[in-house]
């Protein structure tokens, strides 16, 4: 297994490095400082070539030029906060409003848009790269400090964690984090090949802001069903486009959701420890937006989908949804695995 390590650009003079994590099966995931950010997956082909499933940018100020947030880590939470308030022990608080009224992934100044440092980590199984960001309530607008990790290990089974930690918190807040990443497991610029099965009998009820209504609604006769594999592209022009969360069971050896690309075979297993995956069918391309992976086009509607392990949205609103409060002092820890398989 090997590391490697490059500064690949300066943004208003702080440095944007690139780490490379490769196993000894070829696997690569790059990852950079900015937003602590997935940037690049490849995985190995037939042909001897490497393919990148995961939709990001070569030039890291990209990132920082549209709202899709590709690959990058999301909090202090991740989703929406309805009109961007709650109360945290009888305290009421208010967050940045930054979509329709409502918080949206920790707001404009939310990990994604932070300058992380970085250690390397590597061990007899693994290697990996540990980014760390001291989130200030001056910031991001929600109570208390906290200096948050976020860890990336790749193995030899071509598995790629992600496991958030926050700690030395300072007052009782919130942590929900996910990494927003968006896979197309093809060479193509849509989803037509792709399968997705999800282990879900209920999806959230949303406001036409997608806010969380409260109502978890069976899956069962709707375009929302993937508890059995099936193509994607149906359900996505059956409901006009997905974003909508899903309300899964977490265990360790069984995952909450699988895509499959039935061209390749090339095949991502999600595993969480938390109750919801939030499925986001890339709804809204933007102008200038060129992806890595699209070798020079303009970004496409439904060409990726974004695959968000999570606590439920807005769960702070909602005591069944799952908590995500941390208390002072407390420790705590979120990990979402992603295993890359071909299914022959």
């Amino acid at each position: 297994m090997e590391i490697t390590t490059k500064v690949i650009e300066t943004i208003k003079d702080k440095e944007v490095t690139q780490i490379r994590l490769i196993n000894d099966n070829g696997v690569e995931a790059h990852l950079i400082t900015l937003g602590a950010t997935w940037q690049a997956f490849l995985v190995p082909q037939v042909d001897g070539t490497k393919k990148n499933i995961v939709l990001g940018f070569d030039t890291p100020s990209h990132y920082n030029q549209n709202g899709i947030a590709a690959g990058q880590s999301i909090g202090r939470v991740a989703g929406r906060i309805k009109n961007g308030q709650f109360s945290i022990s009888d305290q009421d608080y208010q967050v940045a409003q930054n979509n329709n009224g409502n918080a949206l992934h920790g707001g404009p100044n939310g990990f994604h848009r932070q300058h992380w440092d970085y250690e390397l980590v590597e061990d007899k199984d693994t290697i990996g790269v540990k980014f760390i960001y001291h989130a200030k309530e001056e910031i991001d607008d929600f109570p208390g400090d906290m200096t948050v990790s976020a860890l990336y290990l790749l193995d030899n089974e071509n598995k790629l964690t992600v496991s958030y930690t926050a700690t030395d918190v300072t007052k009782d807040t919130l942590f929900n984090p996910t990494n927003h990443v968006y896979f197309n497991l093809s060479d193509k610029q849509d989803l037509s090949s792709h399968e997705l099965a999800i282990k879900a009998d209920y999806v959230l009820e949303s406001d036409d802001n997608l806010i969380p209504t409260g109502v978890k609604k069976e899956v069962a006769n709707t375009p929302y069903d993937f508890r059995i594999a099936k193509p994607i592209v149906p359900a996505i022009e059956a409901t006009g486009g997905i974003d909508d969360a899903f309300i899964v069971e977490a265990t360790d050896n069984q995952p909450i959701a699988i895509l499959t690309d039935k061209d390749s075979h090339d095949t991502v297993s999600i595993y969480s420890d938390r109750n919801a995956i939030v499925i986001y069918s890339f709804n809204f391309p933007e102008d200038n937006v060129y992806f890595a992976r699209d070798n020079g086009l303009e970004n496409k509607k439904h060409e990726g989908i974004a695959m968000e392990a999570q606590t439920l949205p807005d769960a702070i609103n909602h005591p069944d949804f799952g908590n995500t409060i941390i208390k002072k002092v407390e420790t705590v820890t979120h990990s979402i695995t992603f295993s890359y398989t071909k299914e022959i």
